[in-house]
């Protein structure tokens, strides 16, 4: 694996400079939210770093590449490509940032669309990206920020529901593994006052 200090300044020339302040208060609330949940913070700081790894590469070059890396296009993500760049962020992060960890991997690969399941590495990562501090400001945001420091899941149902109800405004087609993720959570009833 790259040095963490290389994998900073070859990120920050793959994304926008907007897109790397994003990046970085990725990073920043990840690495908060592992030291509450005793989660390994390289980990946290690795998955947050690369999570957007390729989300700056146009539409076009990022169908073409998971092609190129057999890397299977589901019939949502090719109404929504907007999706495509987690799947194809965890196979770039693994060829050109050599990161070999499955969990690492994991968590860049369902930041976006979340999944049943979920390693609390997957929820951190997929919180982090949701709640980081220039996230503009929206109708329970502050509520999911405040949660993911005192109940993990609660903030990831939370997040997900809204993420739900924003993608049904947006007239976007939703992914299956949103779906997976939040109805995962209730059946297991790791949440509370699901009403």
């Amino acid at each position: 694996m790259l040095d963490y200090n290389n994998m900073v300044e070859k990120i920050r020339s793959a994304l926008s400079p907007r897109r790397f302040i994003h990046t970085l208060g990725v990073v920043e609330t990840a690495v908060k939210i592992a030291k509450v949940y005793y989660i390994d913070i390289e980990q946290a700081k690795i998955a947050a770093l690369l999570h957007d790894c390729v989300k700056d590469y146009p539409h076009s070059l990022q169908i073409q590449l998971c092609k190129e890396f057999h890397i299977p296009l589901d019939e949502t993500m090719k109404k929504n490509p907007e999706l495509i760049h987690s799947f194809l962020g965890a196979e770039i992060a693994k060829r050109e940032y050599e990161v070999e960890d499955s969990y690492i991997l994991d968590a860049i690969r369902y930041h976006t669309t979340g999944r049943a399941n979920m390693t609390l590495l997957d929820k951190i990562i997929f919180l982090s990206d949701y709640i980081e501090p220039n996230r503009t400001s929206f109708i329970g945001l502050e509520n999911v920020r405040s949660l993911a420091y005192t109940h993990l899941d609660q903030a990831v149902y939370q997040a997900l529901l809204l993420t739900i109800e924003y993608i049904k405004e947006q007239k976007k087609p939703l992914h299956p593994r949103t779906l997976e993720a939040l109805q995962y959570l209730e059946n297991s009833k790791m949440i509370k006052n699901k009403d």
